[in-house]
């Protein structure tokens, strides 16, 4: 079955910062048809953010056969569940997404882990699907010998808790993006695709200790891939994509959802030529 092909919001986050409807529509008339919304303010905004309603939305959307396909929304707790499960409801979207964590060690990630359990089985008994979670590359930090996300493979429920694997901060931990998808196997449900100007340094190599969100920021130094010059549209990089595409598809996952952080060129600019390269992989549906 052939992955559909999305786009994350967050690549996009300046335009739509400044004029959302009009980013959208640029987005749309790209040829993008799956969207994945990245809105970390859900106490104030159930939503995809930029303060855009269900019923506006939807009426951007459905004159171009778009959708909303999946969502990272935060915080994700008892008190925004409800309205967040509402608001994607109503725009027909049931992938709820965990953008981003970090473990102070072992005993705290076992807490998130059972608070993931509880939060995907509210998802589930409210229609959506199951919890997924999405990696950067601080999930291979070491906690007792193991890798953290495997540690959320392994005391996770996948009746609630599946995974949208981020192909390229795999590939920043130092990890083959081809093997990681395939230890997360049949729980992979989305990937997140992008593609480099040049072979990112391993941001852990020798590391153990937790990571933190200062740190995290702390690893944007030159060399890093985290700088505008460093990224690149898909199929112009490094990154084998036809082959992360095959093996994504194999392991059933159902979407592959391009994620640039930065560009060097307008950005806009930047996912249409992405698009347009989409065009010569396969194993794919535009």
């Amino acid at each position: 079955m052939a992955l559909k092909i999305g786009l994350q919001l967050y690549s996009v986050r300046e335009p739509m910062a400044v004029q959302p409807v009009e980013t959208l529509q640029k987005i749309l008339e790209a040829g993008y048809r799956y969207l994945e919304p990245a809105n970390a303010r859900a106490g104030q905004d159930p939503g995809i953010g930029w303060g855009l309603s269900a019923e506006k939305l939807l009426e951007i959307l459905q004159p171009y056969g778009a959708r909303v396909s999946s969502a990272h929304v935060g915080p994700l707790d008892e008190s925004t569940l409800p309205s967040i499960v509402e608001y994607h409801s109503t725009i027909g979207n049931r992938n709820i997404v965990q953008a981003i964590e970090f473990y102070t060690g072992y005993d705290h990630l076992m807490r998130r882990c059972e608070d993931y359990n509880r939060i995907g089985k509210y998802l589930v008994e409210h229609g959506m699907n199951p919890l997924l979670y999405h990696n950067h590359y601080h999930e291979y930090q070491m906690f007792r010998d193991k890798p953290a996300l495997y540690h959320m493979l392994e005391n996770t429920d996948p009746r609630y808790v599946n995974f949208e694997v981020d192909t390229g901060w795999v590939k920043r931990a130092g990890r083959d993006p081809l093997e990681e998808m395939r230890h997360v196997g049949n729980r992979l449900r989305i990937i997140h695709i992008k593609d480099f100007a040049h072979t990112p340094p391993n941001l852990l190599l020798g590391k153990e200790e937790p990571i933190s969100w200062e740190t995290f920021g702390a690893n944007s130094q030159p060399g890093d891939v985290m700088h505008p010059e460093d990224f690149t549209e898909l199929g112009a990089g490094i990154m084998n994509i036809q082959e992360i595409l095959d093996t994504a598809d194999a392991l059933g996952a159902e979407y592959a959802v391009l994620e640039q952080d930065e560009s060097a060129k307008d950005i806009l600019e930047s996912i249409a030529i992405s698009y347009q390269n989409l065009r010569t992989y396969k194993n794919i549906e535009l």
